[in-house]
């Protein structure tokens, strides 16, 4: 009796492996909003960006700002709002920074404290 084609497509899938451990603990999705980030170190400016996605432990945004290094602490707003008297500012670590092909760096940034 001859295996069923589901059957054969499955035993012949080839599974890629992985090439890093996945670290995020909440998904992330696909969301621009405005973010002010504020490194601890007073001798460089905050600035407000948009993100490109963003979960309930962290965001992702772009910037031109060469002073962000990975465990910085942040001062983080997000969502922001320069109207919003009641905004409170949240800490984070930056977890990663990626150089892009335009130039300018993705900053990871992970919500340690609200």
């Amino acid at each position: 009796m001859k295996a069923p084609e589901s059957a054969i497509r499955e035993r012949e899938a080839v599974m890629a492996p992985v090439t890093q451990e996945e670290r995020r603990r909440t998904r992330r999705a696909k969301l621009s909003k405005p973010v002010r980030a504020r490194p601890s170190d007073p001798k460089y400016k905050g600035e407000v960006r948009t993100t490109l996605n963003a979960s309930r432990d962290g965001f992702y945004f772009t910037t031109w700002a060469d002073h962000y290094y990975v465990g910085m602490s942040v001062g983080v707003i997000f969502p922001y709002a320069s109207v919003d008297l009641c905004d409170s500012e949240s800490v984070g670590r930056i977890v990663r920074i990626d150089r892009l092909t335009d130039g300018c760096l993705g900053v990871a940034v992970q919500i340690l404290l609200r």
